[in-house]
């Protein structure tokens, strides 16, 4: 690992992150940029600094995809931030069995039909995107339901949700990212089917 393989991984998740088209599991994380322009950077010694604390490419990749996943782009240059991210993202990966349970019980207190939760009905946002805004939810657990009920794929043509275009494309961008065990979150997620279609 050395500060230019750390701006490639920084520009190939940043595009990711930021563009629609773009996707960095696609393209094996492949971006066009050379050492030449790199060592022109004003910046690039930020990157020989990431390339020595973190040694392994694994490390590296979770701790710029945790910081563009919880909202800060400017990860490179904000130090504090950027590593509390980062812990935080560890922790809750760590804990995602949990996470998840916790947030699926927040969904279903909020009594309301699965349509109007997970979908765009009457033109109206999801209150499913309400709750992840609102930080009752996290974007882990918004992830890990539409794996089981594709309901991100319903949300393009919404004129709504395109106000809010730049949540909707993280959450998009996010899958891929966000692991957990299947054998354990399947039961939570039968059992929220379940008390969601009493509702």
């Amino acid at each position: 690992m050395d500060g230019f393989k750390a701006y490639q991984y920084y520009m190939a998740l940043k595009l990711h992150f930021s563009s629609e088209k773009f996707n960095v599991f696609e393209t094996k994380g492949k971006v066009k940029c050379s050492r030449e322009k790199f060592n022109l950077r004003n910046d690039h010694f930020i990157f020989e600094r990431l390339s020595k604390k973190y040694k392994n490419d694994h490390d590296l990749i979770q701790f710029l995809v945790s910081n563009f996943i919880y909202r800060n782009p400017n990860v490179i240059y904000s130090g504090a931030e950027a590593e509390d991210n980062y812990l935080e993202w560890t922790r809750r990966k760590q804990s995602a069995t949990k996470l998840f349970l916790d947030d699926c019980h927040t969904i279903i207190s909020a009594h309301k039909p699965i349509k109007q939760i997970f979908y765009c009905t009457n033109n109206t946002i999801p209150y499913i995107i309400d709750m992840y805004l609102g930080k009752k939810i996290n974007i882990e657990s918004i992830r890990i339901l539409d794996d089981y009920m594709h309901f991100i794929q319903e949300w393009k043509d919404n004129t709504i949700l395109s106000l809010l275009n730049d949540d909707v494309l993280l959450i998009k961008k996010s899958k891929g990212f966000v692991k957990y065990d299947i054998n354990k979150v399947t039961p939570i997620f039968n059992s929220l089917q379940e008390e969601l279609g009493q509702i």
